[in-house]
């Protein structure tokens, strides 16, 4: 016997999804709930029953993408690898999570985000992430000694670029065919005083 019954919605990801690609196109500001909902197929009323306001949707949004992103990152902090593989998976895992979720991606971490301080762990995690990864590097002495957030700011900045450059048309994707220039980059910046 065959279950006919037609596949029920999952609102709630269709909604996320709706504010996301509104918010990549449009920006965050420029998508009301009205939008949002036509966008999703649903209709406003919907949008209230998941998400409080659209200040709720917007970091419900975030906080699934980013920890989505964190999650495997998570598990290579604590594999325990060499500095120079575990920074080779870090930005292949990077790249392949912009290659197959474009708008997440640049919706999360290639966009201004205004709530930034209203986000909470979401918005820090993938940071505090690769400083327990360079810090644990630096106590085994394989790389240099740094300030980890100016470690970050500078390994955001080289693996970064990359997506950046790829959504305004200046360099061709897949951006994974990227990782291994990326890497050999940033382990020269932090290996070169070795």
């Amino acid at each position: 016997m065959v279950n006919r019954q037609p596949k029920s919605r999952d609102t709630r990801s269709e909604l996320r999804s709706a504010a996301i690609r509104l918010g990549v196109r449009d920006g965050i500001d420029a998508a009301s709930i009205r939008v949002i909902a036509r966008e999703a197929g649903v209709t406003e009323g919907a949008v209230y029953k998941h998400f409080e306001n659209k200040d709720h949707l917007i970091r419900d949004a975030y906080a699934s993408i980013v920890l989505e992103m964190a999650r495997d990152k998570a598990t290579l902090v604590k594999a325990d690898l060499p500095f120079a593989a575990a920074v080779r998976a870090w930005i292949k895992f990077t790249y392949q999570y912009f290659d197959g979720n474009r708008d997440a991606f640049t919706y999360v971490l290639l966009m201004p985000h205004r709530m930034a301080d209203t986000l909470g762990d979401p918005y820090t995690i993938q940071g505090e992430l690769f400083t327990e990864l360079f810090t644990n590097a630096q106590n085994n002495n394989e790389i240099i000694r740094m300030d980890p957030e100016l470690a970050l700011t500078m390994f955001s900045g080289l693996v970064l670029g990359v997506p950046h450059k790829i959504n305004d048309g200046s360099l061709n994707g897949p951006a994974e065919q990227y990782t291994d220039a990326i890497a050999e980059a940033v382990l020269r910046v932090f290996t070169s005083a070795l």
